[in-house]
């Protein structure tokens, strides 16, 4: 989806929604985009985040440490680094040390039980803006479950989609 996005002289995020369209990318998709657009781009108009031509997105805001980050600290638990939330033109990336990682995974494996988890996401990621349908505690259990599997006692680096797919490689 890369190559139908850019960033206008405004600095805000634009979606070429007829080519991509044209090229067989489905509706659903576009439209899931252009609403993470949507949310990006108001982050940008309240300057909090700002956007540059190749598609970096850049926090204005130095001391936006997550709710759930470890007493501020960047190094904790004896391994891994952890940082604020990183968006990008198709989503959020973090890295948690190791006990931010067990801390997540134990978040969301308690989502799974009791399914009150898109919440849970906001706060380790940022606010979610499309929420995608059909979200269920066996995608909790599975977000967990990878967490657990990729920690190494060094943490892990998140990386996931405004659409909730995630990719978690150990630290």
């Amino acid at each position: 989806m890369k190559k139908y996005v850019s960033v206008n002289d405004n600095g805000l995020f634009e979606l070429d929604y007829k080519k991509a369209k044209a090229d067989g990318i489905e509706e659903e998709l576009l439209k899931g985009q252009l609403d993470y657009f949507n949310f990006i781009n108001n982050s940008i108009n309240n300057g909090e985040l700002t956007a540059d031509k190749n598609l970096n997105i850049i926090s204005n805001n130095k001391n936006q440490i997550s709710y759930y980050a470890t007493s501020g600290h960047w190094y904790s638990c004896g391994g891994g680094l952890n940082t604020d939330v990183s968006y990008h033109w198709w989503g959020y990336s973090r890295y948690a040390c190791d006990c931010e990682t067990q801390r997540m995974s134990s978040d969301f494996n308690s989502v799974a039980a009791v399914g009150a988890g898109i919440t849970v996401v906001a706060a380790y990621f940022g606010a979610v803006p499309a929420i995608p349908p059909g979200l269920s505690s066996a995608y909790f259990w599975l977000l967990a479950s990878r967490l657990d599997a990729n920690n190494h006692g060094r943490g892990v680096y998140v990386e996931m989609t405004w659409a909730l797919v995630f990719d978690i490689t150990p630290q």
